[in-house]
């Protein structure tokens, strides 16, 4: 099955709880992102799609996430903020000197 994160945000908001109640997140093949509004990539409106990927990441979510957008400027930085939404960030404390 495929899971449309933009039409559930226009049609009913939430997208984390939503992830949450989906039963059976197996069965989803694909994960189709879009911005809200505009439907251009993520970073260009109002969907936090960061929290969504930790929220996939912490479902143990391992199908396909797709982008299915408009480029708000041009494709490359549209690509751009599409990786970097879904790209896990981890901080070595070696860089930050470590914390207290």
């Amino acid at each position: 099955m495929n899971l449309d994160l933009y039409h559930a945000q226009i049609g009913e908001g939430n997208l984390i709880a939503l992830l949450r109640r989906a039963h059976g997140l197996d069965l989803i093949g694909e994960v189709q992102v879009a911005d809200v509004p505009g439907r251009c990539e993520p970073g260009t409106g109002e969907i936090n799609y960061p929290a969504i990927a930790r929220a996939l990441t912490d479902l143990r979510y391992d199908g396909t996430v797709a982008m299915e957008a408009w480029a708000a400027e041009d494709s490359d930085l549209a690509l751009k903020r599409f990786r970097s939404a879904f790209t896990p960030v981890t901080i070595s404390t070696a860089t930050h000197g470590g914390f207290s």
